[in-house]
């Protein structure tokens, strides 16, 4: 979903220093609390469509809204939407008569489209944050990455290397010695070692 203008948030500072382990502690079980809170906002969603209180692309709008408002969840929800509209989300592939509009960036409702109790218990039975888990953290470490290309491009500018790859018919472009040098030089210059 397209990333939208809205204002910035005032953050009211709140010192934890003391007490860190709660704050952490809090921090995660208000997470699951969210987590469950969205997901029972979607299966709600399925429950009023099935039951006709919301119509035609009513159900539609409320996910869209459903995943904006989720914040950093609303990745994980669309990832959720999208496996259960395309594949399905259970072994019998039960879908939610619903797509995705590349043109508007929102779902929609597909003509003729009704759930009923089998949308709902697949949906209840596979919440999105297993369909979608997030991503382990991990750092980028572009000093290690950019050492790691002049050390490989060290090894593959030596004469017998270059030799074996032109038998084969393979040939590489080389950042030239003089220009390895001088990233090198800014590298060291700016306090970045190799071992970063």
């Amino acid at each position: 979903m397209a990333k939208k203008d809205t204002p910035k948030e005032v953050v009211r500072l709140v010192d934890y220093s003391k007490n860190l382990d709660t704050a952490i502690l809090q921090v995660e079980k208000d997470g699951i609390k969210l987590k469950h809170k969205i997901h029972n906002v979607a299966l709600s969603i399925i429950t009023a469509w099935g039951k006709g209180m919301i119509k035609d692309q009513e159900p539609a709008d409320y996910f869209n809204k459903l995943a904006s408002a989720a914040g950093y969840h609303g990745k994980a929800l669309a990832n959720w939407l999208e496996v259960f509209t395309t594949s399905g989300l259970s072994k019998d592939n039960v879908k939610l008569p619903m797509a995705f509009s590349e043109e508007t960036d929102k779902w929609y409702v597909l003509p003729e489209g009704k759930v009923n109790s089998i949308q709902f218990t697949v949906a209840r039975d596979n919440p999105f944050f297993e369909v979608s888990p997030p991503a382990d953290p991990k750092p980028s470490n572009y000093a290690g990455l950019l050492y790691g290309l002049l050390n490989k491009n060290s090894k593959a500018s030596k004469e017998d290397v270059i030799k074996k790859k032109a038998e084969k018919g393979v040939t590489d472009t080389l950042i030239p010695a003089d220009v390895a040098r001088k990233i090198r030089e800014v590298l060291a210059q700016a306090g970045i070692s190799e071992a970063e």
